[in-house]
């Protein structure tokens, strides 16, 4: 007789860290640019380029690309100018247990910056990086299925549901699309700001690729060829739809990837008549790619004979089982009141910004998810100064139904900026609306003993003997049939037929006869 063995792959989070990282620099503003009057508003992205498994330690490296948008004063009047820049940035995240072959994971989050003048030609950036760290176990056991010429032995089988990552990258995909401008607007002398933001996105796994939809929002601020016009802007939505290579893929995997803006560039294309009328949007899009897989695999559980005492070898087998993945969507509105002493509001230029977790709580059967929407409102002002910028807070708390949950599960809850639009309701007051959607999913983690092997001795006769060969047996609580049959040397198929079973199911207090083998 011999096994039939398989080997079983998972991964299990062993570890989940979050850490804080600030970033601080001082840049001077270039020659060709004019002064700053005062700094309007600032933007950023953060990219994750290395992460790097060391002993006892994750070390993460990226960029931070920045702009702030400010304004000048002179003899001509006020304007505005953008100063852009990067800021290089490692984390080291100190990880106990983690070695060179961990496999790691990060998530970065750009969760605040700031801009702020010393003086006319040098500014201060600052910033704040949540860095969120999981490192996961890869295991894999060769343990046996079933068992071949096993003439005369009980063999047990149980079935395991096994969430196996497949796939676990990062990948890149550009963003090109160009956008003419309306006839009505001047043609382009210098493009300012720009603003590019991912919203409704989905993925989906297939055949070696996993594919993207949603929407990307473009927003521009340029000046114009013509003299003594005062700065445009342009807001275009774009339709995404692509298909990215990702060999080892299949449809019935279930995709996660968390999506984020990179590094990109506004320029000036000229349109068939030569003029520059074309701006020409190009911007990278970091995925954090993973794919699960579902497996049901039946295993060898336990085995005895009647006529050999057989004793399985076993080893300790820790896994991970997806039980919930869905996505909740939290509608939120808010209504800004702006201070009448600071002028009135002529119009709103655009409105940006991202959504962040606070705080998971998780209750019996749900889960709570505190957050807040951090939006910046770029506007004309009623007052002399070209244009400014309103910062609005948007907090959500909301309340997740799940499975009923204990010490063995882990939540994960990857937050999305589905919606977002501002209005003015009258000249001092703003209505927001924003719809977020919280993707979360629960593993279960689960233990089990599987056979990788077994030794086989002579019976112990006299034990037998000392059994009776026919015996009335009153159930017990937590009794089964293959544990009464392994307890009186018998059969389970000899239990189901003398006592009329179709199945294997009975009841604490049935009385059944049991005959030894």
């Amino acid at each position: 007789m011999e096994f039939n063995k398989r080997d079983i792959h998972t991964s299990v989070l062993k570890t989940a860290r979050s850490q804080e990282l600030t970033i601080d620099d001082d840049f001077n503003i270039p020659d060709n640019k004019k002064d700053m009057n005062r700094i309007i508003a600032e933007t950023g992205n953060i990219s994750v380029e290395e992460v790097i498994a060391e002993e006892g330690r994750v070390r993460v490296t990226g960029t931070v690309y920045f702009k702030v948008l400010y304004e000048t004063s002179d003899e001509a009047g006020m304007d505005i100018e953008v100063y852009e820049n990067e800021i290089p940035f490692e984390d080291v995240v100190n990880i106990e247990g983690v070695n060179r072959a961990s496999r790691v994971e990060t998530r970065c989050v750009l969760e605040d910056l700031s801009a702020g003048m010393i003086n006319s030609r040098k500014l201060e950036v600052r910033g704040l990086i949540n860095n969120q760290v999981n490192v996961y176990e890869d295991v894999t056991k060769n343990c046996a299925v079933d068992l071949e010429n096993g003439n005369g032995i009980e063999c047990q089988h149980t079935d395991i549901n096994i969430s196996e990552i497949m796939i676990n990258k990062r990948d890149v995909f550009k963003i090109k699309e160009e956008i003419e401008i309306s006839q009505n607007k001047p043609n382009i002398n210098e493009v300012l700001w720009s603003n590019v933001a991912l919203r409704n996105i989905e993925t989906r796994a297939m055949e070696d690729k996993i594919a993207v939809r949603g929407e990307v929002e473009i927003f521009v601020i340029y000046r114009g060829s013509e003299e003594h016009m005062p700065v445009q802007y342009i807001f275009s939505v774009r339709t995404i739809e692509r298909e990215i290579e990702c060999m080892g893929a299949g449809e019935d995997m279930i995709a996660c990837a968390d999506l984020s803006i990179g590094k990109g560039d506004v320029t000036v294309k000229q349109d068939e008549d030569g003029e520059d009328r074309i701006l020409a949007v190009e911007y990278n899009v970091d995925m954090n790619i993973k794919m699960y897989e579902d497996e049901m695999i039946g295993i060898l559980s336990d085995m005895y004979s009647p006529q050999v005492e057989i004793e399985p070898k076993t080893e300790h087998f820790t896994y991970e089982n997806l039980v919930m993945k869905n996505t909740a969507l939290v509608k939120l509105t808010d209504r800004y009141k702006h201070d009448s002493e600071e002028g009135k509001l002529l119009s709103i230029c655009h409105i940006y910004g991202d959504v962040f977790i606070d705080d998971i709580k998780e209750n019996e059967t749900s889960v709570n998810v505190l957050g807040t929407v951090k939006t910046y409102i770029l506007f004309i002002p009623s007052s002399d100064s070209p244009m400014d910028c309103i910062e609005v807070d948007i907090p959500f708390e909301q309340t997740i139904d799940t499975v009923k949950l204990s010490e063995d599960y882990s939540v994960r809850v990857i937050p999305r900026l589905m919606q977002l639009s501002a209005t003015m309701t009258n000249s001092l007051e703003i209505e927001i609306k924003a719809q977020v959607g919280l993707e979360i999913m629960i593993f279960e983690t689960k233990e089990i003993d599987v056979i990788t092997d077994m030794t086989i001795s002579p019976i112990d006769y006299a034990r037998k003997a000392a059994m009776p060969g026919i015996a009335g047996y009153v159930v017990k609580k937590g009794d089964t049939i293959w544990s009464i049959a392994r307890k009186y040397y018998a059969t389970t198929e000899s239990i189901r037929s003398i006592n009329d079973l179709t199945a294997d199911e009975i009841s604490e207090g049935d009385r059944i006869i049991v005959v030894k083998s």
